[in-house]
């Protein structure tokens, strides 16, 4: 598989990461995987092995794990799970046996949230990734054409929704406008895991206080981004906009506000077996002092460290209600983020 390097490719995206870099210690080494609740497992798989390139590397089964039941509120939780890797990243889906009622009822994500709103695949223009995901099934959720909300940039934007209803954001880059000296590295990349909040301002302070990162890039908190090409990839007129931009190594998290389109949080949080985009995972050197600056950050303890894939993990939810987890693994787990010797950026 030819690949885009990750650098040029975020540089050129229009929220690239191009804030502070991480302090020189620190207990984040990057993210282990993001979760993904799904209805059909092999279809899932299949889907976006197929249209995004994503390899397998490893089927597991969550049953009697006491950290999982905890997430889920009652006992006796049975998943089948498939993580896939793309370049920098890797995505753990999950189908869940006998979801709660809740989770049956729980409503799909809007482009505006709440919670982990969508996935961003960023690619080669060449590989017409967007032209696939529409062939297998996929729905544009704004105009069918790819929006250039910048012309200066040869960056080509889209949303989808796939068979479960769940949010992709497609990044196609012309690698050829570029004129390139050195030959591109990545053809596919996971860019960003996407939160949608009510309130940036505290979404930001809460991350820059758990990341150490004090500065990130931050794009419409002076004037909002707008105008018809948002429009187009949003699918909702008048769209205003306001982003920030967290690297964690080897992917980035996107927080972003759609001011026109106000954010609801739900009283309670979203059952970790609704369809959807459940846990980013971190994986972190000291879960004690992960523990201590999530709590110092505003976030909330779900559960307490506890055996999970051969190492341990603690959950917690941030002033969101979404939900982290912080792993400690071996490096040469396959779970682990140093597994990627890309930086994401």
């Amino acid at each position: 598989m030819r690949k885009i390097a990750i650098g040029l490719l975020a540089a050129l995206s229009l929220g690239a990461c191009t804030g502070s870099p991480e302090p020189a210690e620190t207990i984040f080494r990057g993210i282990n995987y993001v979760g993904v609740s799904v209805s059909d497992l092999d279809r899932s798989s299949a889907f976006y092995g197929d249209v995004a390139d994503l390899q397998h590397v490893e089927d597991s089964a969550l049953s009697d794990v006491s950290v999982i039941d905890a997430l889920a509120g009652r006992e006796g939780i049975r998943a089948s799970t498939r993580l896939m890797k793309s370049s920098n990243a890797q995505l753990r889906f999950m189908q869940f046996e006998n979801r709660s009622a809740a989770a049956k009822e729980a409503s799909r994500i809007e482009v505006y949230g709440p919670g982990i709103a969508h996935l961003c695949f960023q690619v080669a223009q060449k590989t017409k990734t967007y032209e696939r995901f529409l062939a297998a099934g996929a729905t544009p959720i704004g105009a069918r054409d790819m929006a250039q909300v910048n012309p200066a940039r040869p960056v080509y934007y889209a949303y989808v929704y796939d068979a479960d209803e769940l949010i992709v954001e497609i990044e196609h880059v012309d690698i050829a406008a570029l004129e390139l000296d050195t030959p591109p590295e990545n053809d596919y990349r996971i860019r960003h895991i996407s939160l949608a909040t009510p309130d940036i301002d505290r979404a930001v302070s809460f991350y820059s206080r758990l990341l150490d990162q004090k500065k990130p890039r931050r794009v419409g908190n002076l004037f909002s981004l707008s105008g018809d090409e948002f429009d187009k990839v949003s699918g909702l007129p008048g769209t205003k906009l306001e982003f920030a931009w967290f690297q964690v190594r080897n992917l980035e998290l996107e927080i972003i506000q759609y001011h026109s389109h106000p954010t609801e949080l739900p009283a309670e949080p979203r059952p970790v077996d609704a369809l959807g985009y459940n846990m980013i995972v971190f994986d972190v050197t000291d879960l004690a002092a992960a523990r201590e600056k999530l709590v110092a950050a505003g976030g909330t303890v779900v559960s307490e460290a506890e055996p999970l894939d051969g190492g341990q993990v603690l959950f917690g939810r941030d002033p969101d209600g979404n939900l982290l987890g912080f792993q400690v693994v071996t490096a040469d787990a396959v779970f682990s983020s140093q597994n990627f010797t890309g930086d994401g950026t």
